[in-house]
């Protein structure tokens, strides 16, 4: 014999806002509602403990309390029901398919049978386990902020087409140029010739990736108001294959050591890793953005959270080894790059350079330093 159980309820017939007693009873995969007759429903829901016991020894029919009725019993499928949690003394609330609804005590049988309680209610009512998914939930935001994020943005990255790219980069390039950059004071034959130096090494040792070397000048204010005039000392790339080499740098540096930064900066171009870096910060929102096709949206909030155009220190790492690479391709000598982060190290910088808060990144200078001299030393 399938399980019984039954007990007294509240019932709203969904026309009429007022309550009514009524007899509810659970058997197999259906419920039966009774309603009561002419009775005064205000009070508080009864509870139905020890009835059940009781009932089960005389059987199904018996069930029923000796009460008048009206009409005959409603039944419903059990899987037409919708069942609210069962929450401490809050009564369980069932939608009926007809528009109707009933309110069982919580510590009622047929409540307890329609809505076991759940492990999120468990949980909720547990002091430990209340501690316990604070701390999953800590972990897991912690998790997805240094790893997720980065794991779903990989993911993601070869959904957004290379025109998001370029439209990134034409307009950081805009606001770059016009508010940040002014016009290279290098001689015209000097960049020539770093020019086409560039060109040559790019076409060699990374074929097939748009880049195009450009010179400009920061313009840099000092905390104390006044001017810093050498030029500011970095190169940065935009997503759109642009490379900006600002004129500190290229005063600073020999021919070896600029193509050297160079070919650092064409690997961001090559590996997107703005556009890997953007996809990350803005997170789900833009991965979801990415499934949906809505690439102009992209773009759009990427330009708008300037924060999502730097680099992490996964993507600097990965440029770094590709200019090692392009070391050994080029024949260059092998501690071109250690004499970068060394240069840059005594004149006090951290990374950023002169690059305003659109462009930096915080790389470990030691760290590049010591990652180059293992290079060095490894045989070619």
């Amino acid at each position: 014999m399938s399980d019984v159980y039954s007990t007294n309820a509240r019932w709203f017939d969904g026309r009429d806002n007022r309550p009514r007693m009524a007899l509810v009873r659970i058997h197999g995969e259906h419920l039966e509602l009774v309603p009561h007759f002419g009775d005064d429903s205000s009070g508080p829901l009864p509870s139905s403990s020890g009835s059940n016991a009781e009932a089960a020894r005389r059987g199904p029919a018996s069930r029923y309390p000796a009460v008048p009725v009206e009409g005959t019993a409603r039944q419903y499928a059990r899987a037409l029901l919708q069942v609210g949690e069962r929450w401490r003394d809050t009564p369980v609330s069932v939608l009926l398919p007809d528009g109707g609804s009933v309110m069982l005590s919580p510590d009622s049988a047929v409540a307890k049978a329609l809505a076991p309680r759940s492990l999120a209610t468990r949980l909720i009512g547990c002091w430990p386990g209340v501690l316990l998914s604070l701390v999953l939930l800590i972990a897991l935001v912690t998790w997805f902020d240094r790893q997720g994020a980065g794991l779903l943005a990989s993911a993601a990255l070869p959904l957004v087409p290379e025109t998001v790219d370029i439209a990134v980069g034409d307009a950081a390039q805009t606001r770059i140029t016009r508010r940040w950059l002014e016009n290279s004071e290098l001689p015209q034959a000097r960049r020539k010739q770093l020019e086409a130096r560039f060109d040559a090494m790019a076409e060699r040792r990374f074929p097939g990736v748009y880049a195009e070397l450009h010179f400009g000048r920061a313009q840099i204010e000092m905390s104390d108001g006044t001017r810093d005039d050498s030029g500011g000392y970095n190169a940065f790339a935009l997503p759109n294959g642009t490379i900006f080499l600002l004129d500190g740098m290229a005063n600073e540096l020999s021919d070896d050591e600029l193509m050297a930064v160079l070919a650092h900066e064409i690997a961001h171009v090559k590996y997107r890793h703005v556009m890997r870096g953007m996809v990350s910060g803005i997170g789900l929102v833009a991965v979801a953005r990415v499934v949906l096709g809505d690439y102009s949206g992209i773009a759009a909030q990427a330009v708008g959270t300037v924060q999502a155009l730097h680099y992490g220190r996964d993507a600097e790492r990965e440029a770094d080894a590709q200019a090692q690479r392009v070391i050994r391709e080029e024949g260059l000598p092998p501690d071109t790059l250690t004499k970068v982060w060394r240069k840059l190290q005594a004149k006090g910088g951290d990374g950023d350079g002169a690059l305003p808060a659109l462009l930096s990144t915080h790389p470990s200078l030691q760290e590049r330093i010591e990652s180059a001299e293992r290079a060095m030393a490894a045989p070619r």
